[in-house]
């Protein structure tokens, strides 16, 4: 990663970074305090780039995020945290001290450091934010929760809350790595009924619910998915569609037959041919 960023600094920056770089090393955690404030200024917002990255970091799965969704702060950001060592208590104090942008880069960094205290306390911070900026940076574009909740103190309750954050927010499924890995009939309840409450209101409901309830299905979840063909909104019905190839219920394939007949989606049509073949 030191390598990819290095080529994408400018050369201005590449030489504020090196002695950034020196100061993490030499000053350890103090440094950081001093350094982090300028680091959006000074390596840019710009994407990082880089796709998919899986990296081993403890003893749990290996850690997946989506560099394509990073900065070159970010990327730095985290370099640095590395560098100098930093514990529990400094993340933590980074994070509460820290203004949007240090929030951000900290919030990030945890996707590709060691799950510890301070990852679980601040998954806590982001599921309680109203900064959708620090909700997705901590949660989305990286496996981080899926890794949390193989930690006893973070566990399948901690998990279940994040997801229906990410329900309330509107964040695209495909955002959250790895998390049909923890799905659980717990979170596909919650899942339903927060889409029950919300029909009900005249409100929009996550498109991502039909997928993943099909992971763990439970009473309704096969009538959802049903119903989800018949929906007015493309991605609803898609949704639908890939839920019911995921339960594979074989007695539900003369609906998605049917469906089939009249679906003038051509991305839909073939997610329902899927669900036949499944």
């Amino acid at each position: 990663m030191q390598s990819m960023l290095e080529k994408a600094l400018a050369p201005s920056a590449l030489e504020w970074w090196r002695v950034a770089r020196a100061r993490a090393t030499a000053g350890g955690e103090r440094a950081l305090a001093e350094i982090l404030p300028a680091l959006a200024r000074r390596a840019g917002t710009t994407r990082f780039g880089g796709g998919l990255l899986s990296e081993k970091v403890d003893s749990g799965r290996a850690a997946r995020v989506d560099l394509d969704a990073w900065r070159l702060c970010d990327a730095a950001g985290l370099l640095l945290i590395r560098l100098a060592g930093a514990s529990d208590a400094t993340l933590i104090d980074l994070f509460r001290h820290g203004d949007f942008e240090e929030r951000t880069i900290v919030l990030r960094a945890l996707c590709l450091l060691p799950v510890t205290q301070a990852t679980l306390c601040l998954l806590g911070e982001a599921q309680r934010t109203n900064v959708e900026n620090h909700f997705a940076a901590a949660v989305c574009d990286a496996n981080l929760p899926a890794r949390a909740a193989e930690r006893a103190a973070f566990g399948q309750e901690g998990f279940n809350r994040l997801v229906l954050k990410a329900a309330f927010l509107q964040e695209p499924v495909s955002r959250l790595l790895e998390v049909e890995t923890r799905a659980n009939p717990e979170l596909t309840r919650m899942l339903q009924d927060l889409a029950s409450e919300r029909e009900a209101a005249g409100r929009a409901v996550w498109p991502g619910t039909n997928l993943l309830i099909a992971f763990a299905p439970i009473e309704g979840t096969a009538a959802r998915l049903i119903g989800g063909l018949e929906h007015g909104d493309d991605l609803r019905r898609r949704s639908a569609a890939e839920g019911l190839a995921v339960l594979n219920h074989k007695d539900l394939q003369p609906f998605i037959r049917e469906r089939l007949r009249r679906e003038p989606r051509a991305e839909i049509r073939a997610a329902l041919e899927r669900a036949l073949r499944s």
